[in-house]
């Protein structure tokens, strides 16, 4: 069966913040440029093209991840400047207040312009073909990553060892990716 981004969530699973399910993060990102942030919300306007168009806010929490795009690194929210371009993974909630405000998972900034913003996703499943050797890693959206032959996976802020084997259904993962899905280089977050 096909899951659908929020499909048959009820309201218990889309409790409060440390209780998200796996489907409230399986959607596109809001992308768009700092008029303002400080320790606990961005002010971004989001230009055509995204989910939401105009101004939005989006609230920082403890649980809210900042990385820098490229490297992923973590960055503090203190170090968000206005006119710099952010992408904010959000929870499905949406205030209809104007403007609307929601609540960011995860936020990537420091991204160069010509470069492709990496993906927060939750691993369905990575199989590997016997024959090539090759491994496709499969997103609960149905995003599928062939992994290149030096694919990168790296823990997030520890240094254990992580494996292919340690991306498994239901994890999440930040994957650094070509225009051809393939993978370059998967972050591992902890369980």
């Amino acid at each position: 069966p096909t899951i659908v981004a929020g499909s048959g969530m009820s309201q218990s699973e889309a409790a409060g913040p440390g209780m998200q399910s796996p489907e409230t993060q399986e959607q596109a990102p809001i992308w768009g440029t700092i008029i303002s942030a400080d320790d606990e919300s961005i002010d971004m306007d989001c230009p055509s093209g995204n989910v939401f168009e105009g101004e939005v806010i989006v609230n920082i929490s403890g649980d809210t991840l900042i990385l820098d795009g490229e490297n992923g690194y973590p960055i503090e929210a203190k170090d968000l400047q206005a006119g710099e371009t952010v992408y904010a993974y959000i929870g499905p909630a949406m205030t209809m207040s104007l403007p609307p405000m929601t609540n960011a998972t995860m936020i990537f900034a420091n991204v160069p312009a010509d470069f492709k913003v990496p993906d927060y996703v939750t691993v369905k499943s990575v199989v590997t073909d016997a024959a090539s050797s090759q491994s496709v890693l499969t997103a609960m959206d149905g995003t599928e990553y062939t992994l290149a032959d030096d694919c990168g996976i790296v823990p997030y802020l520890t240094r254990n060892i992580v494996t292919l084997d340690d991306l498994t259904q239901g994890r999440k993962a930040v994957v650094w990716s070509d225009g051809e899905n393939t993978a370059t280089r998967i972050m591992v977050f902890a369980e």
